[in-house]
């Protein structure tokens, strides 16, 4: 029961987040535009890009998950009502768990954030302005709805910049290689770390 509501719940972001926006995107460019399926996916940064670009990502991914195991926050303000990973309470360490933090960071919000705020916010502002305003821009358009962690789990305030400074990185990383690879890896592995984190860290609680 605990798979059916994550993989229900992920269908759900990623359809609401993810394929309508996609949608609209790609019906304004095949009707308006007239370009092909394969150059709006290449435009909405569905497409591997350079591999050196990965490589930086992954160099970014284990500096943040050592930070994370270095930091390692309290758990109160992650099992509060209203907290993403309050559905891991308790939880422990299982295959079903696995599954879970899967479906929650690679493709809830792993996949279907970075295509919409990276694939096609950041590529659309990057083909409209220089670089460093447009990676600029898409940050704060990202940290705009994370500001609602203020609301659930305040004493955090201090993790914003993180938030934003990572995105800054995710942005470049997007617009540079052209792809969201380097950012859908990076999101991805921090929000099922931070499951597994809640999920084993309140074991039998």
């Amino acid at each position: 029961m605990l798979i059916v509501h994550a993989v229900v719940s992920a269908v759900a972001n990623l359809l609401i987040l993810a394929a309508i926006p996609f949608l609209g995107y790609f019906v304004y460019h095949k009707w308006c535009r007239q370009r092909g399926f394969r150059e709006i996916a290449r435009r909405a940064g569905l497409q591997q890009g350079e591999r050196r670009y990965i490589g930086y990502s992954l160099a970014v991914t284990v500096v943040l998950l050592a930070g994370l195991v270095i930091w390692s926050p309290a758990l109160e303000p992650f099992i509060r009502e209203g907290s993403a990973q309050q559905a891991f309470l308790g939880l422990g360490f299982s295959g079903t768990v696995v599954i879970m933090a899967l479906l929650y960071g690679v493709i809830k919000t792993g996949f279907s954030e970075e295509l919409l705020f990276r694939g096609l916010i950041a590529g659309s502002l990057s083909r409209r302005m220089p670089l460093v305003w447009a990676n600029v821009v898409q940050s704060l358009i990202f940290l705009l709805p994370h500001l609602l962690l203020l609301f659930i789990m305040p004493e955090l305030w201090g993790i914003l910049p993180l938030i934003f400074v990572v995105s800054l990185f995710k942005g470049w990383v997007r617009i540079k290689s052209g792809s969201i690879v380097g950012p859908w890896l990076i999101h991805g592995a921090l929000n099922v770390a931070m499951c597994l984190y809640v999920a084993i860290g309140t074991a039998g609680a």
